[in-house]
């Protein structure tokens, strides 16, 4: 009898428990909102994903390539259901966004994102942790994520895919960009400058002049080819992933996002 009564005792705590948890949930549900972050004289378009509960979340940014097409926004579901916050935005210049686009906006771009969301006003409104940022970029976007979170030291962890190392291009990598930036229509580029501010800065955008500081924090690093591994391997506290797919990681999805919500679990 008193091992039942211990018993009806822990299934009463854990139903509370889960109760609590529910009404937690059902008072602070998950939400979606459009959000438009002035920078400078410009307006950028962003998109939040915003977790359930009451609590202050880690949050994660979302940073696309060139010109975004995938914006991983199903790994986004999943990490909001993971229990974080998640922001996607368009660079200016892109998808709509106002201003030019060029790779020194989209850096500072990050930096401006994370200052509006760490305002005392919107860290409370959306339920933002202010010193525990996750940025996860995409081909360009990871270059970028690397560059722009090496000194931010509100940025904990960098994850990235596929990334784009400007100080590794080619020319012929850097003409195929040319020409395929003169095909696209959602960016307001001019594709001579963009390009000649990435030779006339290549080696000023090399994470590898940042390595001392993105040791210090936890990076996750997806790649479709081993063309990155020997500069990333001379990156301290980087967990390296090879996986046979395209650039955008079409036919892994689900193997992508399984190790990207394993590795923030970690």
């Amino acid at each position: 009898m008193k091992n039942k009564s211990i018993t009806y005792l822990i299934i009463l705590l854990l139903f509370g428990y889960n109760l609590n948890a529910q009404n937690s949930s059902i008072s602070y549900p998950a939400t979606s909102e459009e959000i438009t972050i002035t920078i400078g004289n410009d307006s950028i378009a962003a998109f939040g994903m915003f977790a359930a509960g009451k609590e202050k979340k880690e949050t994660i940014l979302l940073l696309h390539g060139l010109p975004g097409n995938e914006r991983n926004l199903d790994l986004a579901q999943e990490l909001r259901r993971d229990g974080r916050n998640v922001i996607y935005f368009n660079y200016r210049g892109a998808w709509g966004s106002q201003g030019e686009f060029m790779y020194s906006n989209c850096i500072e771009d990050v930096k401006k994102v994370i200052d509006f969301f760490s305002t005392s006003e919107n860290s409370d409104k959306y339920k933002i942790k202010t010193d525990s940022y996750i940025l996860f970029g995409h081909s360009l976007g990871g270059g970028i994520a690397l560059l722009s979170g090496a000194k931010d030291k509100r940025v904990k962890r960098i994850a990235i895919y596929s990334p784009f190392n400007v100080n590794t291009a080619s020319k012929e990598t850097l003409d195929w960009a040319k020409n395929y930036i003169n095909g696209l229509f959602m960016l307001n580029v001019d594709s001579e400058k963009f390009i000649k501010e990435l030779i006339d800065n290549q080696i000023s955008y090399n994470p590898l002049n940042f390595k001392n500081e993105l040791s210090e924090k936890s990076l996750l690093v997806l790649d479709e080819n081993n063309r990155n591994k020997e500069w990333i391997e001379q990156i301290e506290n980087v967990e390296y992933i090879l996986m046979k797919t395209d650039h955008s990681f079409s036919d892994k999805r689900l193997e992508l996002i399984e190790k990207v919500v394993k590795w923030i679990n970690n």
